[in-house]
């Protein structure tokens, strides 16, 4: 692991070693680079991986005050021209990750191939921003808590906690996260619009959504995919931490859509449709 510092905040990273093309993974909100773990194990000499605590998360820098999402797509750029990595290069993110990957991309179109969105989010209804500044806010002077348990029963439901220990592992990690930052990071989220930006996505973009993910479901995901023709979206036997919940078919996934072909790419998709084939894939029983 190293540490850097970029648009005077410092973040911390890992940059696997030059075996192919460059794949930047940014984890969920309260999540960090470890959330890749299992992926990137998988990944280990397909992909030149690249993946990082975003400002606020992790052991990188916390947050002081309020945030908007293009400080964080500040950082991912300057973290990138500190790193010397040009593109074009594919991004994955998870959840909020989803959401800076989306922004970045729309931003910076001639750095991006390749865009994986696994249960992105892309804002709040406009009848929710209120109550989520409210709880945000809440967050920020009792702590998470009270939060974290209602959270994960929508996140993280029962048919996928066949694996007890991994499961507690993360929610401690959860329930360990700075409040501060986590609060800013929730509170962006009500202000967050990137629904024009799926229009300028590269032509290699797809969404997933997981089935048992409560906080974003399907019908979110395929309304999200419906802004542009050329966005691909995928459902799955997962819930909303699919690298953790599901690193299997996820490293199978982005195997197959970053470096087959548009053929070989198109049959995984059709085979993950099915949904045995998904409930294989995933690791968990339906």
């Amino acid at each position: 692991m190293n540490w850097v510092k970029v648009n005077d905040h410092v973040l911390r990273y890992e940059l696997g070693p030059t075996t192919g093309p460059v794949l930047v993974l940014i984890h969920e909100m309260g999540g960090a680079l470890e959330s890749w773990d299992q992926v990137c194990t998988l990944l280990q000499g397909k992909f030149q991986l690249l993946r990082y605590d975003v400002r606020g998360s992790g052991l990188s820098e916390k947050i002081v005050g309020e945030i908007d999402l293009d400080a964080h797509i500040h950082d991912l750029a300057a973290l990138l021209d500190t790193l010397q990595i040009k593109g074009p290069l594919a991004l994955a993110g998870v959840a909020v990750g989803a959401a800076i990957a989306i922004r970045f991309a729309a931003l910076y179109p001639e750095r991006v191939s390749h865009l994986i969105g696994l249960a992105p989010a892309c804002g709040v209804a406009p009848t929710a921003r209120e109550a989520t500044l409210e709880r945000a806010n809440t967050i920020r002077h009792e702590g998470l808590k009270a939060l974290i348990p209602a959270l994960l029963d929508k996140t993280w439901p029962a048919p996928l906690r066949t694996d007890a220990a991994a499961f507690e592992r993360f929610s401690l990690r959860w329930l360990s996260a700075d409040p501060q930052s986590f609060a800013a990071i929730f509170a962006m989220l009500a202000r967050m619009e990137l629904e024009d930006d799926l229009l300028r996505l590269p032509l290699r973009t797809l969404l997933i959504a997981g089935e048992y993910d409560g906080l974003r479901p399907i019908e979110e995901i395929n309304r999200l995919a419906g802004f542009a023709n050329h966005i691909e979206a995928l459902q799955v036997a997962s819930g909303h931490f699919m690298p953790v919940q599901s690193p299997l078919w996820v490293s199978a996934l982005l195997e197959q859509y970053i470096l087959e072909d548009r053929a070989g790419a198109e049959i995984y998709l059709a085979f993950m449709a099915n949904p045995e084939h998904r409930v294989a894939a995933s690791g968990h029983a339906a």
